[in-house]
C-alpha cells in the first residue's frame, strides 16, 4: 500500500524550521551575552548603544531645504536624504524605550502568526484537516493577519513618531501625526482576508458532510 504523503507539506516543514531557528538564535544570543567578554544581548533595540529613527511622514523635495525645518534637537543629529534620518549616540532612557518600542509590534505580530499556524499544523495533523477545530484554528489565523497587522502598523508608526518628536524640533512631528501617516499592509490583509473565506468554505463543507452523514 502506498505511503499517503502529508498534505501539509512543505508548509509544515517549512514553519517548523522557522520557528527552531528563532528559537536557537534568541538562545545563542542569551549565552553569548553570559559567557562571551564584550558581547551583549541586542534584541528589539534593547542594548543598542545609538538610535536612530527616519520620519517617514517627510518626504523631501527638490531644491534647497530651509535649515529650521529639519532641526535636531539637543544632542542629536539629522541627515538629510529622501527622509530625514534623526540620530544619538547618547539616548535617554524615553529615547531608548520607544526606540524598543517601535520594533515591538512587528516583532509581536510576526511571531504570533507564525505560531498561529504552527498550531493549525499540528492540530490539523492530529484531528484530521476538515474538521471544525481546524476550521476555528484556521479563522483565528485570519483574524491576526487582518486585525494583528494593522494594529501593529499603527502602533509602529506612533512610536516611530513619538521617537521622531523627542529628536527633533519640528512641532509637527507628534505622535498624533504616526496615527494619520501609517501604512496599509495590504498584503497581510489581503491573505488573511483569503485565509477567513478559506475557513469559511471549510466550515460549509464540514456542516453539509455531517448532514450527509446524518441521512446515510
Amino acid at each position: 500500500m502506498a505511503t499517503v504523503r502529508n498534505p501539509l507539506e512543505p508548509m509544515s516543514s517549512a514553519v517548523k524550521g522557522i520557528v527552531t531557528l528563532i528559537a536557537v538564535a534568541l538562545v545563542a544570543g542569551v549565552l553569548s551575552a553570559l559567557f562571551v567578554d564584550g558581547a551583549h544581548l541586542q534584541v528589539l533595540g534593547i542594548g543598542d548603544k545609538s538610535v536612530c529613527v527616519m520620519d517617514t511622514s517627510t518626504t523631501m523635495g527638490g531644491g534647497e531645504v530651509p535649515p529650521s525645518e529639519f532641526k535636531p534637537a539637543p544632542g542629536a543629529t539629522v541627515d538629510l536624504d529622501a527622509h530625514p534620518n534623526y540620530c544619538t549616540t547618547d539616548p535617554t532612557t524615553a529615547q531608548s524605550l520607544l526606540h524598543t518600542a517601535t520594533q515591538v509590534p512587528p516583532f509581536v505580530f510576526s511571531v504570533g502568526a507564525l505560531l498561529l499556524v504552527l498550531l493549525l499544523i499540528r492540530g490539523a495533523e492530529g484531528d484530521g484537516l476538515y474538521t471544525a477545530r481546524t476550521a476555528g484554528r484556521l479563522r483565528r489565523l485570519g483574524w491576526w493577519l487582518v486585525a494583528g497587522s494593522v494594529l501593529a502598523a499603527i502602533a509602529e508608526s506612533t512610536t516611530e513618531q513619538s521617537l521622531v518628536h523627542s529628536l527633533s524640533r519640528n512641532p509637527d512631528d507628534t505622535t498624533v501625526t504616526g496615527l494619520l501617516t501609517w501604512d496599509m499592509p495590504f498584503m497581510a490583509v489581503l491573505t488573511g482576508l483569503g485565509v477567513l473565506s478559506f475557513a469559511r468554505v471549510m466550515r460549509i463543507g464540514i456542516s453539509m458532510r455531517e448532514d450527509l452523514d446524518g441521512t446515510v
